[in-house]
């Protein structure tokens, strides 16, 4: 009876895990999100400087490929030259052959033929019949010694070429070597870098978020969802109608959606104007719930949430110079937020002065809870113009807000 009991109890603690719905499952506290967030950034700090290494080894391997090349280069010169000396020799081979023959027709003694007579008795005197005698000797053995020489030449210039052959081989096969090599290395590093800078401002956001979550009110016992909920009690925020420019006056450079240029995706809309420092506001009265600094790209960026027409919503500014606002203060549409830049602060993705609107759909404070719980903080973005519709189109000039 026990063991059917035992059976009964196992079968609906296995029911009850298949149907209870993941959301029932136990939500991290704050404290453990920021502890996991900075271990992730640590991970990714080293997979950083594990990557650095590799670019190192990665560059060494390309130089010394460089160097090879260079050698291979040197050799193929060499053969060449040494191609050239060798046809040369043999030309002047040939050349004292033929020479040898014609002498030789005089001083042949052992075959009976009047050539060598000739020669001999066509000398004009006894001294000029010895002299006669001795030249073609002489004739005979300096082309012999000559052609010794040439041969000897020929010897140690294919000898030359043989190592030079082997040489090159050697380096060939270095050279296809290094070549698999660098493009093994060029695969880890893309690995290692796929992804890396997405992740690093979401492993800094979230941290960021977090921080900006106890400053405002929050327990680093509370989880996100009761934070968000303590924050809702504690400083709900009037509903406001109707927004504002983010600048005073300027012109939109880039719109919302896919690029023709480059068939990138532009995840929001560009305030544009030729002068660097201008004031930044916010498009509506609301709160600042993070204040991000990445000089790559973004610069000083600003998070302010607002509750428009009763729909909550986030919007950030990014490419600022400076910021002049802090976490958890309340800022009306009139409040300077920070100061307008762009590529002239550092800013490596910023092509010209302007500022970059985001928005973010938060209802139930899910882009927050998202970002705390390590989502990526740059999804879910919308068109700004679901909530400031009055931009004018790309190109388009505006004067007030």
């Amino acid at each position: 009876m026990k063991s059917k009991m035992l059976c009964v109890v196992v079968l609906v603690l296995v029911l009850f895990s298949i149907i209870l719905p993941t959301s029932y499952a136990k939500e991290k506290t704050l404290n453990e999100l920021e502890a996991e967030a900075k271990a992730n950034r640590e991970a990714y700090n080293k997979a950083k400087n594990e990557k650095a290494l590799t670019e190192a080894e990665r560059d060494k391997a390309k130089a010394e490929k460089a160097e090879v090349e260079n050698q291979i280069s040197s050799i193929e010169t060499q053969l060449e030259s040494i191609s050239n000396q060798m046809e040369e020799i043999q030309k002047d081979i040939d050349a004292k052959d033929e020479q040898m023959k014609e002498i030789m027709s005089f001083v042949q003694v052992t075959n009976g033929e009047s050539n060598y007579l000739e020669y001999i008795f066509g000398a004009t005197d006894f001294t000029d019949f010895i002299y006669r005698i001795s030249v073609a000797e002489q004739l005979g053995d300096y082309n012999e010694e000559l052609i010794e020489e040439y041969n000897k030449d020929v010897e140690k210039l294919d000898k030359k070429q043989g190592e030079l052959n082997a040489k090159q081989e050697e380096l060939n096969k270095k050279q296809a070597e290094l070549t698999v090599l660098e493009a093994k290395l060029n695969k880890e590093i893309e690995t290692l870098q796929s992804g890396m800078v997405s992740k690093d401002q979401a492993y800094k956001t979230q941290i960021e978020l977090i921080q900006s979550m106890k400053s405002r009110g929050c327990k680093g016992t509370d989880t996100a969802s009761s934070c968000q909920n303590r924050l809702s009690s504690s400083s709900s925020l009037p509903s406001v109608n109707g927004t504002h420019m983010p600048i005073n006056s300027g012109y939109v450079t880039s719109d919302y959606g896919y690029r023709s240029y480059d068939d990138s995706f532009h995840t929001g809309i560009d305030y544009s104007k030729s002068v660097a420092g201008d004031p930044v506001y916010p498009v509506a009265d609301g709160e600042v719930i993070l204040l991000n600094y990445n000089r790559s790209c973004g610069n000083h960026i600003v998070y302010v949430k607002h509750n428009i027409n009763g729909h909550s919503y986030i919007t950030s500014y990014w490419h600022l110079s400076s910021w002049s606002v802090s976490v958890g203060q309340k800022v009306s549409y009139t409040t300077q937020i920070g100061k307008m830049a762009g590529r002239n602060s550092g800013d490596s993705c910023s092509g010209g002065i302007h500022v970059h609107l985001n928005l973010f759909d938060n209802v139930g404070n899910k882009w927050e809870n998202n970002v705390a719980r390590g989502g990526n903080p740059n999804s879910g973005r919308i068109n700004p113009r679901t909530i400031v519709p009055q931009t004018p189109a790309k190109g388009g000039r505006f004067s007030g807000r």
